[in-house]
């Protein structure tokens, strides 16, 4: 089922089935395959489910600002840990939280995010973390899916997979 126009930009391949949206490198490397699409979100709750295959060691979720602006807020999980990364102008980040862990065997990785003002809580496998700063009070215009699948042999390396994507906006 092809994605809806919304789905605007993207780098690697993606494709949509059964509710799945599954990425992975293509072409020559450059970065890890990403997906955007556009939804304007303040505060409010975004929960999503994401699995890794084969050789993909990371997925992320990176919340946007204008062109101009460029990345806000950015969720990276890996098999060995999780940071939140603020983007305090365009070109730059810093670490909120990066912390160890180790990815359950699950397939399936449930993730919430609550964006309240300039405060996020994220709750994953089973902890919760609240990092604050001003970029994440920023209107966010759009958002995108991504990661490491593996490396640029393409889906036999690895692919990355989300699913049940719920944005709730709250006034």
């Amino acid at each position: 089922m092809p994605l809806s126009k919304d789905w605007f930009w993207g780098l690697g391949t993606w494709t949509s089935k059964d509710g799945v949206l599954r990425g992975y490198e293509s072409g020559p490397r450059r970065h890890g395959p990403v997906k955007l699409r556009r939804f304007e979100l303040g505060d409010g709750v975004v929960t999503y489910e994401f699995r890794l295959e084969r050789d993909a060691d990371a997925a992320g979720i990176i919340f946007n600002g204008s062109q101009e602006r460029g990345h806000l807020v950015h969720l990276l999980v890996t098999r060995k840990e999780i940071r939140i990364l603020a983007h305090p102008e365009k070109g730059k980040s810093i670490d909120l939280l990066r912390e160890k862990i180790t990815l359950p065997s699950q397939e399936w990785h449930p993730v919430k995010i609550v964006f309240q003002g300039p405060e996020v809580k994220v709750n994953f496998n089973g902890k919760s973390w609240t990092v604050k700063h001003p970029a994440i009070g920023e209107t966010k215009q759009n958002f995108g899916f991504g990661g490491n699948s593996g490396g640029p042999t393409g889906e036999k390396a690895g692919a990355i997979e989300f699913r049940n994507l719920k944005i709730h906006a709250q006034s």
